[in-house]
């Protein structure tokens, strides 16, 4: 079973867990970037999992056009969607308006998987405002290692492989 991680990562996190993810699946998994790849081939896959930062509430703009684009082989390949958000008190909400309405219709697994603030990375823009909404004065790192195990679990238990 050919499986592909599907992502859009501005700062490096989605990317670290898209791996970190991949890791603990099972069959081999290939890692698609749609920074670097905007119109990926995924035709050749059987299970595609989809993952996308969030910045200020709101999904990446690449990933939502891949969906949109992409819908009917979507519908019959994905088998999980991921966010990587710092916002706890808005993650729900988060993730359910970071994928198509057609996509969250289907019984796959979903997760919110954490995040970072890599202030290194960031411009001054984003860390004025990280500074002044998240009250965050330096880099730190909320990934969720146990729910990206059981995400990973869940994926290879699916009755759908």
């Amino acid at each position: 079973m050919k499986t592909a991680i599907i992502y859009y990562s501005k700062h490096g996190t989605t990317e670290q867990v898209a791996h970190l993810l991949g890791e603990k699946l099972d069959n081999g998994v290939d890692y698609i970037s749609l920074r670097e790849s905007p119109k990926p081939d995924i035709w050749i896959y059987d299970r595609i999992i989809i993952g996308t930062s969030i910045y200020a509430g709101t999904p990446s703009r690449k990933v939502s056009l891949f969906c949109k684009k992409n819908r009917s082989l979507l519908e019959e390949k994905v088998r999980g969607l991921f966010i990587c958000c710092m916002n706890e008190k808005q993650e729900l909400e988060e993730m359910n308006n970071a994928f198509p309405e057609y996509l969250q219709k289907l019984a796959i697994p979903t997760a919110i998987l954490g995040g970072e603030f890599h202030f290194d990375k960031m411009n001054f823009i984003e860390r004025f405002l990280v500074k002044k909404i998240a009250k965050v004065n330096s880099s730190v790192s909320r990934l969720r290692y146990d729910a990206i195990r059981e995400f990973a679990d869940r994926i290879n238990n699916s009755r759908q492989n």
